[in-house]
């Protein structure tokens, strides 16, 4: 206790300089958690935009339809396939599983009077596709497709592009089984307005029964078994397990992650970066400190030979300097906490209007409006107690050089 005391009275000889060091610190957590927050919150939204619309936790489909999806090419209507009911049933006994549907994918170019446009279309089996995905909830006008119906479901921004509104005419143009082309026309039943970007431009719903026969193919064909389930968490480990189990021959199983490459490798980018910049202001803060405690040792030459003829070892000296540098981390790490937390409350509450910066559906990431930040309490407890052990061990070396000054030296140097 007596060089706690020692320690902490001396942080105020020298306020203006140790207040300076611990400001830097402040900057550098502060940032920390805003930018971590920030970069989580957009994560989190983005997986569960694709989740909920896109992509659930697993989808199963054949292998050359993910290869080609994934290259951009045109979705192939010769890789569908019929699930089993042995394959059904495995994935339903599957831990944590919910639900899940079969869709059909396929190309096609959205024709509206003059103009055209190249569109995915999702035909979707009515029963269970609400149970899997959450795009019924985002109707902004007209009504989501029945079984057999004519009608398609379009997204605002696609709605926007050709000028349409519920009940004006389309035609949809694509390949058939054959090669041939043929068409799918109607009137557009409802117009869907979702968090997720893609979704609202590049994607037409309609029912499964009605596009299989316009393609050419059995009713009960499918491109994508698409299963939810009650974690995201379980996602991976039960896709791996599914592979094992019904991904013989060509059928392959993969959870959301891996057909979203781009969103994790954004994710990995992201916060690779924020941690950069974290270790930049903390190398700042670093040499702020060893200046500190430099500069002091230089001072308080005379403090420390009678400290050390007072019979404190060179260890006890050390500790002093070390103890120092503690409390300037401390102060730094307690106010940027405080800051981080306020700053926070603001990013998790209101969010941050991402248009007023840039898009980040150009850098990858499905999320068209506002991003909100999340709390992660860990990150609170591991950078207060990071930038009090970095502080410390900065000051151990300039701390060595200043308590192995001579005492006797010390005491008569002017």
């Amino acid at each position: 206790m007596y060089l706690a005391r020692i320690a902490f009275r001396n942080l105020f000889r020298r306020r203006g300089r140790n207040f300076m060091i611990a400001a830097i610190l402040t900057l550098a957590v502060l940032i920390f958690l805003l930018l971590e927050s920030f970069m989580i919150g957009t994560m989190n939204m983005s997986f569960a935009n694709i989740i909920d619309f896109e992509t659930p936790h697993i989808e199963i489909g054949r292998k050359d339809f993910f290869e080609e999806a994934a290259e951009g090419r045109e979705l192939p209507i010769d890789e569908t396939f019929i699930a089993g009911e042995d394959m059904l049933q495995e994935v339903r006994e599957s831990p944590g599983f919910v639900a899940l549907t079969g869709v059909l994918d396929f190309n096609a170019d959205f024709i509206a009077g003059r103009h055209q446009f190249p569109v995915r279309v999702r035909a979707v089996d009515m029963e269970t596709f609400g149970e899997v995905f959450r795009n019924q909830e985002y109707m902004e006008s007209g009504e989501f497709i029945e079984p057999g119906g004519d009608g398609v479901v379009i997204g605002d921004q696609l709605a926007r592009y050709f000028g349409l509104e519920v009940g004006d005419y389309y035609t949809l143009r694509f390949r058939d089984k054959g090669g041939s082309f043929n068409t799918m026309q109607g009137e557009v039943r409802g117009i869907v307005n979702t968090p997720h970007p893609d979704m609202n431009l590049g994607t037409v719903f309609v029912s499964r029964d009605k596009a299989a026969l316009a393609l050419g193919l059995e009713e009960e064909k499918i491109s994508q078994v698409m299963v939810r389930m009650d974690s995201r968490d379980r996602a991976p480990t039960q896709a791996e397990r599914l592979q094992e189990k019904v991904g013989a021959g060509d059928i392959s199983v993969r959870s959301y992650r891996d057909g979203a490459e781009l969103l994790v490798y954004l994710e990995t980018w992201g916060l690779t970066e924020t941690y950069f910049i974290l270790a930049l202001f903390l190398m700042v803060g670093a040499i702020g400190i060893i200046s500190v405690v430099v500069l002091s040792g230089i001072e308080r030459v005379k403090e420390i030979g009678m400290m050390k003829a007072m019979g404190l070892k060179e260890s006890d000296i050390v500790r002093v300097f070390a103890l120092e540098a503690g409390c300037i981390g401390a102060l730094g790490g307690l106010v940027g906490c405080l800051l981080g937390a306020l700053g926070n409350i603001w990013l998790v509450v209101r969010g941050i209007k991402l248009e007023e910066f840039f898009d980040l559906a150009e850098l990858g990431a499905p999320v068209a409006d506002k991003v909100y930040g999340t709390w992660n309490m860990g990150s609170f407890f591991l950078i207060f107690v990071f930038v009090i052990f970095l502080a410390m061990l900065a000051s151990l070396l300039p701390s060595y050089w200043a308590a192995r000054k001579d005492p006797v030296e010390a005491i008569r140097e002017r």
